[in-house]
């Protein structure tokens, strides 16, 4: 089986891919009937929601946070 966070990986990232353009809100709810280790407390559920917040940060990131913005700072006051 490997890790509970390898086992939780894919299974997170097939739910949201499924839900692609619902909300934030819907996804999560997709997560939680999506649950598989039956009781939701102790080790597994522990990881299984840090996994889950880890993927949701990368799918509803902005696109570019970075557009726009020079890529060093400049202190030229001579």
């Amino acid at each position: 089986m490997g890790t509970w966070r390898d086992h939780a990986r894919p299974i997170i990232a097939a739910v949201i891919a499924e839900h692609q353009g619902e909300t934030k809100r819907e996804v999560r709810r997709a997560l939680r009937d999506a649950y598989p280790y039956g009781e939701r407390k102790y080790h597994p559920y522990r990881i299984w929601c840090s996994e889950v917040n880890r993927q949701l940060r990368i799918a509803f990131a902005p696109e570019d946070v970075t557009e726009g913005l020079p890529l060093f700072e400049t202190n030229n006051k001579e």
